[in-house]
């Protein structure tokens, strides 16, 4: 068979945000693919009308939509060159039986919700400035002065409060979300937060009388914690529901009552598991509904995917919500009847799902194939699209062979993918590629890099150490111990791999990572030189410097190194637990891959662990990428995504494949 070539994935298309219309007869959602020649991606979006799938839109830019009635779409997109300058946002109304879309209405700030209250109302969350927390009141000409001052002054930047920015939007200072409700024929926003007030999510209740959300006071250092709050629309009067220290993700309302995700944050810190909670509003209390042990939502790592869907959904008196389980998706439903019901347990990843009529729809990576819709009953996964089905024609997938590796009571679980022509005869070099989080998790699904290089002749190995998702906060939880207990987890089941795998040759054994995987590629290669190369991606090296330059750095530091930089006493634990702790150690060639605009990880440290390798007289290597961000390998510019994932490999090639 044909071998998986590098740029393959720019052929891929990409489904996301799956939605159905009001009374679950119709589906919709975004089909994206890439323009390598533009360096960017193209979304529209697709209708399913019974049996009849289409698409609806084609200017290339429709990914942001709602369903206003049952056979009405109002999406956001920019048609007009003179919109295209405005920091506005411009929403036209296609219906799904025919003709063209036309503009319904602008609103002049960047929406990111709106729902329909009536036929001349909606209900809008947008992006606020604190300095001008009437601009939605503003004469044209003022925010167009506005916007034209704003320009004149990108060259420095005021900063007063911290997180400070957020990877993927750059600076965030000053920034507020905001609700409110829009009034089509007066044409006027009237807001109903706030400006001292952040809100984190909402809900628009089911008669349309008051809206539940979830926020916090905005302060200098943004909070950890959030409360529920709601708004009679009558009244518009923001009024608080709950007090507490925990965090509040959603609130929805599922028949007679609401009920909230919430990480109570009892035991296992920032990453702890959410609950389901019930919510009276009226007295604010809260009770426990139902403890899924498993995460809620889908952590499982793919390089296949842009954009996403909503998990949860109310349907007939019940709440769907999708599970991350140990390797995979699981779907199940909570009802007054009986929580925890299995609807579904994917063989792989469940991205977004839709509920029409009886019929169970669901967007999913299964097995080694790309994402599709496919419709799920007794028989099983029935396709319905087939936007990937011809990717692979008369290519090598390498099918993931399972390993495990029993620690104590603990098993660890990972695979192995091997070249086509690879037998236990062949001497073939390998790499091990550690997912990012740590709090996700690997599972059978396809991952590009990795059929890639198993195309190129690798065999390529990856694992789910303690750290990882999908087990339970005792699993996942590694605070304080970074480096330790994940470290001798990642080396015991390499070490399985190359014992019933006699085909790996030992000595041409490479590491790869991002993220969490980079930090750990970093800690291995100063504690070992067994591996041969190494490829180190948008990682930390040194958690003293991280404090305070990290879009989640001033708390997820003390919370995940069990230290903080303002303690005097901390310091030699953040610095024990930092690889370059251990630079002269260094000896194994590695590639540094950073982006300058990466305020996960910023590119600081990137710095460090090339100067350190420099230092060691290491051979060594820094790719910068200059206008990306922490999401270079997943949502990055395709020509960026195709040099990142070229000089990976070559890499590889150079010091493994001599």
């Amino acid at each position: 068979m044909k071998p998986i070539t590098l740029d393959l994935w720019t052929q891929f298309k990409f489904l996301s945000s799956l939605k159905t219309n009001p009374d679950h007869s119709a589906l919709a959602w975004v089909v994206s693919s890439t323009n390598l020649k533009k360096d960017l991606y193209e979304s529209n979006i697709w209708v399913m009308d019974g049996e009849k799938s289409f698409q609806l839109t084609a200017f290339n830019q429709e990914s942001f939509y709602v369903w206003e009635d049952a056979s009405t779409i109002l999406f956001a997109s920019k048609r007009l060159k003179e919109e295209a300058k405005s920091i506005g946002t411009d929403f036209f109304r296609i219906r799904i039986d025919g003709g063209e879309a036309l503009k319904a209405f602008s609103l002049p700030l960047p929406v990111t919700g709106i729902e329909t209250i009536d036929e001349d109302h909606y209900l809008v969350s947008a992006i606020a400035d604190v300095k001008h927390p009437n601009y939605h009141l503003y004469p044209q000409a003022k925010r167009e002065k506005l916007f034209a001052a704003a320009k004149d002054e990108e060259f420095f930047q005021e900063i007063d409060e911290a997180p400070f920015y957020a990877n993927g939007q750059s600076f965030i200072v000053g920034q507020r979300s905001r609700l409110y409700r829009y009034t089509v024929s007066t044409d006027r926003l009237e807001a109903l937060t706030p400006i001292t007030f952040n809100v984190d999510d909402w809900t628009l209740s089911d008669d349309k009388s008051q809206v539940v959300l979830c926020g916090s006071p905005a302060k200098a250092l943004a909070p950890l914690n959030n409360q529920i709050y709601r708004i009679d629309l009558s009244e518009g009067v923001l009024k608080s529901v709950t007090r507490g220290k925990h965090a509040v993700y959603r609130v929805l309302e599922v028949g007679s009552r609401w009920i909230a995700l919430v990480n109570r944050r009892q035991s296992y810190g920032m990453n702890e598991n959410p609950v389901f909670m019930d919510v009276d509003l009226p007295s604010g209390q809260m009770t426990l509904r139902f403890d899924p042990f498993y995460s809620v939502g889908n952590s499982i790592g793919a390089d296949v995917r842009l954009g996403g869907s909503d998990l949860m959904v109310v349907k007939d008196g019940a709440l769907y919500t999708v599970l991350t389980v140990n390797d995979h998706s699981r779907l199940i439903r909570l009802s007054d009847e009986k929580d925890d019901v299995i609807v579904y347990d994917a063989a792989g990843s469940i991205d977004g799902f839709a509920l029409i009529g009886d019929r169970l729809i669901i967007n999913g990576l299964l097995g080694q194939q790309l994402l599709d819709l496919y419709e799920i009953d007794e028989r099983g996964a029935t396709p319905l699209t087939s936007f990937n089905t011809k990717v692979f024609k008369d290519l090598y997938v390498a099918k993931p062979q399972r390993v495990s590796v029993q620690k104590g009571e603990t098993t660890l679980t990972g695979w192995v993918l091997l070249p086509e022509e690879a037998s236990s005869k062949s001497s073939i070099p390998a790499i091990l590629d550690i997912h990012g989080g740590p709090k996700t998790v690997y599972g059978e699904v396809y991952y590009h890099e990795m059929q890639l290089w198993a195309s190129q002749g690798f065999a390529v190995f990856f694992c789910n150490p303690r750290g990882s998702d999908g087990f339970g906060n005792a699993f996942a939880d590694i605070r304080g111990k970074y480096g330790t207990i994940d470290y001798e987890d990642i080396l015991d089941f390499t070490d399985t791999v190359l014992e019933q795998f006699p085909m790996i040759d030992r000595k041409r054994v490479g590491v790869t990572g991002g993220s969490y995987g980079g930090f750990m590629t970093n800690w291995i290669i100063g504690h070992t030189d067994r591996f041969a190369c190494a490829a180190t991606q948008r990682s930390i090296s040194n958690w003293t410097s991280f404090h305070g330059v990290s879009d989640i750095g001033y708390f997820f530091t003390p919370d995940q190194t069990g230290a903080n930089l303002m303690k005097p006493t901390d310091y030699e634990k953040l610095w024990w637990h930092s690889p370059l702790k251990y630079a002269s150690n260094f000896k194994t060639p590695t590639l540094v891959i950073h982006s300058k605009a990466d305020y996960r990880c910023p590119v600081d440290q990137g710095y460090q662990m090339i100067t350190a390798l420099k230092e060691q007289g290491v051979d060594s290597k820094l790719v910068l990428f200059h206008a990306e961000n922490h999401d270079l390998s997943r949502s990055g510019k395709p020509k960026a995504r195709n040099k990142r994932l070229t000089e990976i490999t070559g890499w590889m090639v150079r010091y493994l494949k001599p």
